[in-house]
Order: structure tokens, then C-alpha cells, then sequence
């Protein structure tokens, strides 16, 4: 996000100077004799427009966002409309229910809840509406009403900063999400907030590119026969790298769009510094729009699977593998993603639904998902009361672990918002996505000496699920049974164990358990038999 900074003009020669300010005078004076005199509507603001960001290292949160802004002429009252209200998780007993404090009276354990209220900004004397707001760390969105009573903005017009617009907006009219301007703040290490840094932006050396893309859909009913999608090339994206990137498509909920994991879930800063501290190998991500799209949850896959997944193939350096693909959505974006995972589990090699209850899946999509390549997701916000999603989504995870299937639950407090899909991604991005392997072992024995000793060879492999350009490091633990043999460095992607051990111990099959590193997860190999 750019912050506008103070124009600075270079110095000019003296004599210049002298000229310059002769030629003002003369302005003036024409000016005031015409009886053109400036109004404090329309001089030149004092200060820069739009958000600055201030370290205070004052209660409650250490730091404040000042927020400057001029709109046109006319306009008797300006109120700021952000999301940044506050309640104590056991105050939140229904939806839009809790505390819903100012964010001046921010409280250690609290979560940021809804509705979201105006806040009233004052005007100055350079005809410039100004606030100034303490705010806990985090990304914020925000927008400005004009002459506006209703507290919660319902029936307002919602404007974005222009000083600070979204660098990516929609690209046909009437697209949904009215709330276009973006605030990251700091934590506090005086007054620790939340734990944010991973939204952090990049610096501009280190960020990628975000591109808006208009590709074919003879599905697609707004606009007709062309849809969009918001792509994001990680930093240092190779065209002709030899090794094909992986892919994370991912899709926005009710009254979104494709910008809205870029804009509103800043997923590309979330993914920038998960691969900057090494838990994430730089990937595609794909933001894609389900609004004007008929047919429901089965129109969106078939738009997925027909003009999406084709055309970023062909357009951009991905691989072409299920395996290299994920899939992740958010309420009713995550309810499509329950869809791909019970019904059509192939397309993608991982899944992650959030903040979606899910059906119950039958016998069939159980055997389906106990299939999966890569790894399945379930989280929500654990006080999230829009429809009982939060008790249902954990009910559904419980049920499909109960069934045998693999699931990654991870849940966060906090209510339906952007404050949950954040740390949601966060978490998909640094533990399970595209990290998955294989462990494949081999062993051999022979006989050492007389005593019943053998000479065990053990060569475990360690395979990526997903494509990968780095191979997977660190140690491999051998068993026999549940006895403990030894472990062995992963050398080359495979780590080989020799030892002279008890011949009694192989009556049990050895089994090799990858410990994970970095950037790939553990994984066991099946029970081999000595021989």
C-alpha cells in the first residue's frame, strides 16, 4: 500500500527565486483586485491526504492511524466507516452481537466484530475531514460517507480514499464489494497486539505482481461471455523456469470479488512472507469471481475445470498436475470449496474450507477425500455465529476425522470476517499446502556372524507430492515395530540407514518416518518386511 509523503521541490538558483517570487506578487495583487479570494474549501491541504501510520507507544495499542481527507465541495458532514470494532469473545452470542467497543477502548483477548460503525471526522480550517484512530496490528479496511445519519451506513454511499485506492479494481460495473481502501498497521512491541507481521507488505524489492485478467467463459452471464480473475506472480516469477510453479486458486464469499483476496485478504503479502521465512515455495494464486456464474456450487467447478484452470495453464508457467494445485475458499466460497472436496476431490491435490458448515459427507466422498494427495483443511472462527458456522464446521471436521479422513483443523478467534481468512490462510500456506510428501523404503539384510545379528541396509526415498524445485532435507527415524533402530540424514531426497541389529527385532516390519523441515511435512513410509 502507498502512503502519500510530503512533496519536496528541489532548491532553486537565487536569481530564479527572486523572480518567482515577483511574479507571485504580481498573481496576488491581480487576484485580489479581481476579488478572487481563496476559502479554506479550497486551499491547498496543510497536510498530505490520506492514512498515516504513528507509532504513539501509548495504551491502548502503541500506535494510531491519522486519516486525512478532502471531499467535494458541498459536503456538511464526513464519517470514517472501518472495521475496527471490538467485543470480548464471550460477549458474542449471536451475529452482529458483542461489545462492538471503539477501538479506543481495545481490551487484551478481544476479537474485531461487527456491524462496523461511522466515526465522526472533523473538518479543518484547509477544508481537509481529519480522525484520528488507535488501532491494534493488523489490515484494516475502510471507506467515507457524505452527510450521513445512519450509524451503521445502511442506505449511505460509501467512498474510497482517493489518496489511497486499490491499486486492482473490478473490472466491469456493478461488481459487489464497496470498500476499496487498505490500512496495514505494526504491532507494538511495548503494547503487543496481535501477532500480524505476516501480513506485513513486502518491501518493493521483494514484492510481486498483481495482474487483472479478462479470459474467455461461454458460462458467464455478467459480463457476457468473458469473466476475471485477479492473478498474483510471487517475486522473482520465472516465465521460463524449468520447473513448472504450483497453483493456489482461491474464491471470495457473498458480495465479494475477485479482488477480494488480494484487497481486502491481502494474500499476497501473506504469501510473500511465508516463502521470504522459508515455510512456503513460491506459487501462482489465482483469485477467481463466482458472481454472474450460473448453475451454483456445480457452475463454478465446471467454470473451474472448463475456462479457468485452461487458461491460467496456458497463460502463465504452472504445472498442469492436480497435485500442483489447491483450492481454498471462505463462507460462501467455502461452500463451493466443500463441493470440489466431497464431489469433484481429483482437480485439486488440497483443499481448505473456512468458515462453512459443510454437509454431511456420504460413504462414497469419504473414500474420495481418504485419496487426497496433498491435504484437506477445515477452519473458522470459533465465535462465528452467522448460521451456527462455527459449531457445524467443527462438527463436520470432527465427523470426517471420525470417518478416517485426513483433516487439518484449524480454528482462530473471531467472527465472519477478513480478521479470520487471514490467519486461516496464514495457516494453509505454512503448514500444508504443497508441502506434503512421500516416503517410499527399501530394505535388505544379511547375515552378521553367528550370533542372530543381521546387517539391516534401509534406503528411505522422500518424494514431493507437488512439483517442487527444492528437495526435501533433514532426517528420517527407522522402527521396527514400535522399536526405535535409528535415524539417517535425507541426502539427495533419500537417507540410507546401515546397521548391525538383533535378527529377533525384524520379525516386526520396518517402517521409516519422515520428520518434515522447513518446508515440507513429515510422512511414513508403509510397513516393509525384512527379507
Amino acid at each position: 500500500m502507498h502512503l502519500p509523503q510530503p512533496r519536496r521541490t528541489p532548491a532553486s538558483p537565487p536569481g530564479r527565486r527572486l523572480m518567482r517570487s515577483l511574479l507571485a506578487g504580481l498573481a496576488v495583487a491581480a487576484a485580489m483586485t479581481a476579488g478572487a479570494i481563496a476559502t479554506a474549501a479550497t486551499a491547498a491541504p496543510s497536510e498530505p491526504l490520506g492514512p498515516e501510520v504513528i507509532r504513539t507507544d501509548q495504551p491502548p495499542t502503541g500506535y494510531s492511524v491519522t486519516f486525512r481527507y478532502q471531499p467535494p465541495q458541498g459536503v456538511e458532514s464526513v464519517h470514517i466507516y472501518g472495521d475496527w470494532f471490538y467485543s470480548h469473545p464471550e460477549s458474542v452470542t449471536c451475529n452482529d452481537c458483542g461489545d462492538g467497543r471503539h477501538p479506543s477502548e481495545w481490551r487484551l483477548g478481544d476479537i474485531a466484530a461487527t456491524p462496523w460503525r461511522i466515526l465522526p471526522m472533523e473538518r479543518g480550517d484547509d477544508g481537509v475531514w481529519s480522525i484520528t484512530v488507535p488501532l491494534p496490528a493488523g489490515s484494516f479496511r475502510y471507506a467515507f460517507t457524505h452527510d450521513c445519519t445512519n450509524v451503521l451506513a445502511t442506505g449511505c454511499t460509501l467512498h474510497d480514499d482517493p489518496a489511497n485506492p486499490w491499486k486492482i479494481q473490478p473490472q466491469y460495473a456493478g461488481a459487489p464489494g464497496a470498500v476499496r481502501s487498505t490500512i496495514y498497521v505494526p504491532e507494538s512491541k511495548k503494547f503487543p497486539t496481535y501477532d500480524t507481521d505476516y501480513q506485513a507488505p513486502p518491501r518493493p524489492n521483494k514484492a510481486g505482481t498483481l495482474e487483472t485478467r479478462r479470459y474467455p467463459s461461454p458460462l458467464s452471464t455478467n459480463p457476457v461471455g468473458v469473466h476475471d480473475i485477479v492473478v498474483y506472480l510471487p517475486h522473482d516469477y520465472d516465465p521460463d523456469r524449468a520447473t513448472p510453479y504450483p497453483t493456489l486458486y482461491l474464491s471470495h464469499g457473498g458480495g465479494d470479488h475477485s479482488t477480494a483476496w488480494t484487497m481486502q485478504g491481502v494474500a499476497h503479502h501473506i504469501l510473500e512472507n511465508a516463502i521470504q521465512d522459508g515455510a512456503a515455495q513460491p506459487m501462482v494464486i489465482v483469485s477467481t469471481d463466482f458472481n454472474g456464474l450460473p448453475g451454483g456450487n456445480l457452475g463454478y467447478v465446471n467454470e473451474l475445470r472448463n475456462n479457468v484452470i485452461p487458461f491460467v495453464e496456458q497463460n502463465y508457467n504452472v504445472s498442469t498436475r492436480a497435485e500442483d494445485r489447491a483450492f481454498g475458499g471462505f463462507s460462501a466460497g467455502g461452500s463451493r470449496a466443500y463441493t470440489l472436496m466431497y464431489d469433484h476431490t481429483a482437480l485439486f491435490g488440497y483443499h481448505a474450507a473456512w468458515s462453512a458448515g459443510g454437509p454431511q459427507a456420504s460413504q462414497v466422498q469419504i473414500d474420495r477425500m481418504k485419496g487426497v494427495a496433498g491435504g484437506i483443511m477445515i477452519g473458522t472462527g470459533l465465535q462465528d455465529r452467522l448460521g451456527n458456522i462455527a459449531e457445524n464446521s467443527q462438527r463436520n471436521a470432527a465427523a470426517l476425522k471420525a470417518a478416517g479422513v485426513d483433516v487439518d483443523e484449524y480454528n482462530v478467534p473471531g467472527v465472519h470476517t477478513w480478521h479470520v481468512w487471514r490467519p486461516l490462510l496464514n495457516h494453509y500456506l505454512r503448514e500444508l499446502v504443497f508441502r506434503a510428501t512421500a516416503t517410499e523404503l527399501g530394505i535388505d539384510t544379511e547375515p552378521a556372524g553367528g550370533s542372530g545379528n543381521v546387517r539391516l541396509t534401509a534406503v528411505a526415498t522422500i518424494d514431493p507430492v507437488t512439483t517442487s524445485v527444492t528437495a526435501p532435507s533433514g532426517t528420517v527415524d527407522f522402527y521396527a515395530g514400535d522399536q526405535y533402530l535409528g535415524s539417517a540424514p535425507v541426502r539427495d531426497g533419500a537417507a540410507r540407514f546401515h546397521q548391525t541389529v538383533d535378527g529377533a527385532l525384524l520379525d516386526e516390519p520396518v517402517i521409516a518416518h519422515y520428520r518434515g523441515d522447513e518446508l515440507f511435512n513429515e510422512s511414513r513410509s508403509t510397513p516393509a518386511e525384512a527379507h
